[in-house]
């Protein structure tokens, strides 16, 4: 770990253009920890070393600043194209462009849009990513991975639906996995179980740790946690769970907890893309606990109604629910 004095020092050596490109890279992945901001001096403390035609744009400076932090500013017209002094990031923004590794700031200025797409619509589908992560996406599910995906300080992707994660190790580039719920998770390299809806997101940690985020909010898991975040609520809860259970759609299993026969019903249906309809009312009311094959629909009702003593028939295309006669 490198102190304050080291990483000052090696910073004006930065600025000079004394740098090989290895302290180039040991600078540059300082700047994302917090513990390093004191260490780099104020604006007027450099100005005397960068010349105006250097000097980049606030725009600028807040999409370099956007892509050191893990998040996204949007463009803002400026009136002024110096740096705003007295913040450490504009600093660290100049050192890119002094150093001449531009670059950094000509990778984040390309859309976000521009992305790879990996969708698993009508069955779980598994993709390797470019680093050598594994991803198995369930039915109905996709990610989306930036084209700069490993070039970037961080690798980022961004999931709507299940998706399981198994994570290949690269301790200088964070692997950030973003949900539409905001929240978010970061991790080096590891395992775990993501669910991720536009209302609600969930992490189950299977291996490893991993830091999980939102706006106001942060939670480090250990395995056998969950971290729930409901965006209605704006509230994160950690509690410790069966990742057996969260893992189950992966060994192509439905798992029930407790579940209103309603909801069982509702996600059967959606699975096996067919009509079911629960005939009577007291079988409304009642719950359900255990596991349902994914991939055989006669199993699956079969199992169903011998758990709650109950008839599945099938009606002109609809499946029709019945608690069994007494004799």
């Amino acid at each position: 770990m490198m102190t304050n004095q080291e990483v000052t020092a090696l910073y004006i050596k930065f600025i000079h253009g004394q740098c090989t490109q290895a302290e180039i890279d040991v600078l540059l992945s300082v700047l994302i920890e917090e513990q390093y901001r004191d260490a780099f001096p104020e604006y007027k403390q450099i100005a005397p070393f960068i010349s105006k035609k250097d000097v980049l744009t606030t725009d600028a400076s807040d999409r370099i600043f956007a892509a050191i932090v893990e998040t996204e500013i949007p463009a803002q017209p400026v009136a002024d194209p110096r740096f705003r002094p007295g913040r450490w990031w504009a600093v660290a923004a100049s050192l890119l462009m002094l150093s001449g590794i531009y670059y950094l700031f000509t990778v984040q200025q390309i859309p976000k849009s521009i992305k790879t797409v990996y969708r698993a619509s009508d069955e779980k589908k598994i993709y390797q990513l470019p680093d050598g992560t594994a991803v198995t996406l369930d039915k109905g599910s996709e990610l989306e991975v930036s084209n700069h995906f490993g070039i970037d300080s961080i690798r980022e992707v961004w999931i709507k639906g299940d998706g399981y994660f198994s994570v290949a190790h690269n301790k200088k580039k964070p692997f950030i996995v973003h949900t539409l719920a905001g929240m978010n998770v970061k991790v080096l390299g590891t395992e775990f179980n993501v669910s991720a809806w536009k209302d609600k997101a969930y992490v189950v940690l299977n291996k490893g740790s991993v830091e999980v985020n939102t706006a106001d909010q942060r939670l480090r898991l250990q395995p056998g946690e969950r971290a729930l975040f409901s965006s209605l609520e704006q509230r994160m809860e950690k509690k410790s769970v069966d990742t057996v259970f969260y893992n189950a759609w992966k060994n192509n299993l439905l798992a029930f907890d407790n579940d209103a026969l309603k909801d069982v019903v509702r996600k059967i249906a959606r699975q096996y893309s067919c009509s079911i309809e629960i005939a009577d009312t007291n079988l409304s009311r009642m719950t359900f606990t255990g596991y349902i094959p994914r991939n055989d629909l006669d199993l699956a009702l079969n199992t169903l109604g011998k758990s709650l003593n109950c008839t599945v028939e099938l009606i002109d295309g609809k499946y029709i629910i019945e608690p069994n006669q007494l004799n």
